[in-house]
């Protein structure tokens, strides 16, 4: 059977409330919805007590109800909110609901149902269903349900004739089974979905929205909207009511109740007049030159330029093949400004400016405000207002296939992303050594290399800069590709090496790891997540030496190294004034571009390159159950961060779970892109927002992911700063680019004696096992310690 849709008359404005238990799959159940059933969607959570005073009359205004999945025990009121006054209703105020996953627990265990432990937790695993066509299943083919669920409603049928599990129960006389997992050998059959035998009401156990479930499992939910609306007809229901005020369905988001990010304020900010006083009263001009980039690599450019001690930030593909740009922020000095933010105290600062916010939700504005105001006017200024011989040359053009014209460039931490969603923040240092939780360089001068056109932009938006970007350009016609290829010369490797031989090494202790591994397993019985992210971390302690005039750890000799000897996509080195960050990330966070298109690369599962371990032993070990499992968790939660701000049919998977080759390792890799509206529409969200609502990233988290972070914050009783954050660009044009900060070793230059730390971890689900756990951690942060000591 094809996919189908149902249509249905605009004037009858069918709608659907969605409750939300605080499910990271939300929206790409509500995206199902729309796209499907054709109805208009209305969310709230189960802890609205607006909600919960009004229900009746906000279910006198709907057509029907979905309850969505999410962590917990149906029978804990904290995980079900307002939702068993659903299953009260009396007979008059009946209308059809159908539960999913939490949803469907709920169903049956208020219809005589214990809900109890699986015996083996099915978290992102795909199994095919046993039905007979009947009911809302009826004229479905086979039925491939993805499963995330650590509970099962039992019906007492253990040892039943298989006739039993057809029908109703002394047991469950109100439950109707409609299909079944027989093929569990673990678990036994375990119930996968269920009609009240005389209510309006239905319910599966697993997730139709999931990007691994068969057409059959989304044709199931046309098939029950026929049902309700079938239902609804029969016995004379109506609606009583029309939706207004905070209840209407937003176009835009539905992840949150937070009006997209705007920037379109009458008057500009502080923030805003203070960058853009930078480049004078003329109107933002890009002046920018483009030069031949045969041989020359960025770190070879910025000694050139003199700049190897100075802040400075270099985002840098490294030579990898799947890498195309190294992008090179420089600072300027009274023009340069650093724009900070600490999420526990909610201080933004920027020169000698601070400013006290009530949450982080108030930066994301004044971002936006600032990249809007310094938008080049390239295309419309008055010719008749330049100076130059050079700016009327360029007038009327922008460097298009440069991704980067200026901006903001810098670093979003972890625990930036816990508040953006509402998690309680680990204890933080006390004394006075915390870094920011957001940290950003405002960068006028940039020079951008393109490794597929060979071509380098060199760019400004300072007034009359001409002066430099000439001299750039001389200097880039002096590097040879000879001496591009000079990595880390051998006085500064003998040097790092000294002192790398003078640190103390401290790793994660592997009891206390694999502890924590059990302990994250037990959340997962117990149904609080699908999986954890958990992490550890390594730290190197360089002793000062009184004797030498060189005790530090050289950063840029370190990034240089690690360049070498273990090339990643989105390498990065920032040299910030309380922090150094020197990286070798394989991990595309989000990037979007000028157009809208946005795009996400997570990597969930790792397997070590080593003698013996081939393309073909790498490829079997990630297609096994666990790693695949891993992976299709984080890519459906990505579709939920996602589809909520661009909308599930502006969504879409491009590569699911496809292998990738990097220097020491293979990994699982899958691609979600989506597709912004265009950004001149009143109210339309920005690439910025896409990012806001899609921290922290899902692949250092788990899911559903609020419930996870709490969890991890628990278990890993310190804050994770900079690491699993993530670091990159916000162009003035309107793209942006962000990695994830993995394979990376961060210094704050504010803590004594100097220490470097290297974070690294691995996604926790019911089939890991501690060992190999702490194994894999070890070969993440294995691969930067040899990296930097070979």
């Amino acid at each position: 059977m094809g996919s189908v849709t149902i249509t249905t008359p605009l004037d009858e404005q069918l709608s659907i409330l969605y409750v939300d238990c605080f499910d990271s799959f939300t929206n790409n159940i509500i995206g199902l919805l729309e796209e499907r059933l054709g109805a208009n969607v209305i969310m709230v959570r189960i802890d609205n007590k607006q909600a919960d005073r009004d229900i009746r009359t906000l279910l006198q205004a709907v057509d029907g109800v979905v309850i969505g999945p999410g962590p917990g025990h149906p029978g804990n009121p904290q995980d079900v909110g307002f939702i068993n006054k659903l299953w009260a209703l009396s007979d008059s105020e009946l209308l059809p609901i159908f539960g999913i996953c939490l949803g469907f627990q709920s169903l049956c265990l208020n219809h005589g149902a214990d809900v109890k432990k699986l015996k083996s937790p099915r978290h992102g695993i795909v199994s095919r269903s046993t039905h007979q066509g009947t009911d809302i299943l009826k004229g479905l083919g086979d039925l491939d349900c993805t499963q995330y669920h650590s509970l099962h409603a039992d019906l007492e049928l253990t040892g039943a004739p298989a006739t039993h599990f057809w029908q109703p129960n002394d047991v469950c006389p109100d439950l109707l089974p409609l299909a079944w997992d027989l093929i569990d050998e673990n678990n036994g059959p375990v119930l996968m979905a269920v009609r009240h035998v005389t209510k309006p009401f239905w319910g599966c156990q697993f997730h139709p929205e999931s990007i691994c479930t068969s057409e059959a499992g989304k044709d199931m939910l046309v098939n029950w909207w026929r049902h309700a609306i079938r239902w609804s007809a029969n016995n004379g229901r109506v609606k009583t009511e029309k939706l207004t005020g905070r209840y209407l369905p937003n176009p835009f988001s539905r992840l949150s109740v937070d009006a997209p990010v705007q920037s379109h304020h009458l008057k500009a900010s502080h923030l805003a007049q203070e960058l853009r006083s930078a480049a004078g009263r003329d109107d933002i001009f890009l002046r920018w030159a483009k030069y031949p980039a045969q041989g020359v690599t960025p770190t070879v450019l910025l000694e050139k330029l003199g700049h190897r001690d100075d802040e400075v930030i270099l985002l840098d593909s490294q030579g990898h093949n799947m890498g195309r740009f190294d992008i090179l922020g420089l600072s300027v000095p009274g023009k340069t400004t650093n724009v900070t933010y600490s999420s526990y105290d909610h201080t933004l600062k920027y020169g000698n400016y601070t400013k006290y916010f009530d949450s982080i939700n108030e930066c994301w504005p004044l971002f936006q405000e600032a990249l809007d105001l310094y938008y080049p006017q390239n295309q419309e200024i008055d010719r008749s207002k330049l100076r130059s011989d050079m700016d009327r040359f360029i007038a009327g053009h922008l460097p298009a296939d440069s991704p980067f014209w200026g901006g903001f460039m810098g670093y979003i931490s972890y625990e930036a992303g816990l508040e953006t969603i509402d998690v309680k923040l680990p204890e933080k240092a006390t004394d006075g050594s915390a870094i920011p939780d957001i940290n950003f360089a405002f960068i006028h001068r940039s020079i951008v290399i393109d490794h597929h056109t060979n071509q380098i932009y060199v760019q400004s938006l300072l007034p009359n800069d001409w002066t430099w970007i000439l001299r750039v350009g001389s200097l880039i016609d002096s590097v040879s590709a000879a001496s591009s290829k000079l990595a880390c010369p051998s006085s500064e490797s003998r040097l790092l090496k000294d002192t790398l031989a003078r640190s103390t090494i401290t790793r994660p202790a592997g009891d206390s790891y694999r502890a924590q591994v059990r302990d994250c397993q037990d959340h997962l019985r117990s149904g609080d997540s699908y999986e954890l992210c958990l992490t550890d971390e390594s730290s190197i302690v360089i002793p000062s030496d009184a004797s030498s005039d060189n005790s530090s750890l050289d950063a840029w000799s370190l990034y240089k190294k690690m360049r070498l000897n273990n090339p990643a996509p989105h390498g990065a080195y920032l040299n910030l004034p309380d922090v150094s960050i020197v990286g070798t990330s394989p991990e595309r966070f989000l990037s979007w571009s000028r157009g809208g298109h946005c795009q996400f690369r997570p990597i969930k599962g790792t397997v070590k390159k080593g003698p013996g371990m081939t393309h073909s032993i790498a490829s079997e070990i990630l297609n096994s159950s666990k790693e695949r499992a891993e992976n299709l968790m984080i890519v459906d939660l990505i579709r939920h961060d996602l589809s909520g701000v661009v909308g599930a049919d502006n969504t879409w998977v491009s590569k699911l779970m496809v292998m990738e080759e990097y220097e020491k390792v293979y990994q699982l890799v899958s691609v979600i892109e989506g597709q912004l509206p265009p950004a001149e529409l009143p109210g339309a969200p920005r690439g910025l927002h896409v990012l806001k609502n899609s921290l922290p990233p899902g692949s250092m988290t788990g899911a559903p992911k609020r419930r996870s972070c709490e969890i991890l914050v628990d278990l890993e009783k310190r804050p994770r700063g900079i690491y699993a954050g993530v670091l990159g660009y916000m162009d003035v044009g309107g793209a942006g680019d962000f990695s994830v900060v993995i394979r990376t070793l961060v210094r704050n230059k504010l803590e004594e004696p100097e220490v470097w730390r290297i974070g690294a971890g691995g996604a926790v689900t019911i089939q890991s096992t501690d060992e190999a756990e702490f194994e894999e951690m070890e070969i993440k942060q294995g691969s930067v310690l040899e990296s930097m000591m070979r």
